[in-house]
């Protein structure tokens, strides 16, 4: 029976000590470029719960996070709103109002540039 109890513990102290080597090696270098995430989301995709869930635990050196309601349904808009609550550099907007969104960022970037 100790025997049993001995194994266990180092099997499961060896998958532990894995765990923690692919955590450092999954984060991002301090070099690595920033990057924007765009999800778009449908009514049909049966996916997207795993797609958002995807997001909330891979967010590692994104700058910001870009929903984009095509045909949301009620439940997906919950998510989104529960995922947008969470992650301040996430934003959740419809598809006719994107190309507004992306005229404010690159204007504000533009005036950042100004008076840098």
């Amino acid at each position: 029976m100790d025997e049993i109890i001995i194994t266990s513990a180092v099997i499961l102290t060896v998958i532990a000590i894995i765990e923690i080597v692919t955590l450092f090696f999954s984060l991002p270098a301090e070099n690595a470029p920033p990057y924007v995430t765009v999800l778009p989301v449908f009514c049909d995709d049966e996916l997207f719960d795993r797609r958002i869930e995807y997001l909330m635990q891979r967010g590692c050196g994104r700058r910001s996070v870009i929903i984009i309601d095509y045909s949301a349904t009620d439940s997906q808009k919950k998510l989104c709103r529960r995922f947008i609550e969470n992650n301040p550099d996430a934003v959740f907007v419809r598809h006719d109002e994107l190309e507004g969104y992306f005229s404010s960022v690159f204007l504000a970037a533009e005036k950042n540039d100004r008076t840098s």
